[in-house]
């Protein structure tokens, strides 16, 4: 079981890296941060802007699996068609947009 626990968490850290890569092509920094947390506030991060710039922020202290799941809502409704992705990630973005279909 350890054994592939392990291959799942290094295919999920790439699979984490790779939508890293995609959203800088796309021209959006992403940036892991220690976000701070009060009582009753847990940040995970998002999208947001800078003055011109676009930004994504993840909670470097979630699991791999949030920081993924954060980026996939950030970057839920742009267009990814001109991006390389790889089919086993295009298929879980493909299956989060509303109605499970592709753009493009």
């Amino acid at each position: 079981m350890k054994r592939v626990k392990r291959k799942s968490s290094v295919a999920a850290e790439a699979m984490l890296e790779e939508l890293k890569g995609a959203a800088r092509a796309l021209g959006i920094e992403v940036r892991e941060e220690e976000l701070l947390r009060e009582r009753g506030y847990r940040p995970r991060g998002g999208a947001c802007s800078v003055g011109e710039r676009s930004l994504i922020l993840l909670d470097r202290n979630l699991a791999t699996a949030d920081r993924f799941e954060v980026l996939c809502s950030a970057l839920a409704g742009r267009d990814l068609d001109q991006v390389f992705l790889s089919p086993a990630l295009r298929a879980r973005l493909t299956r989060r947009r509303p109605g499970g279909a592709a753009t493009g």
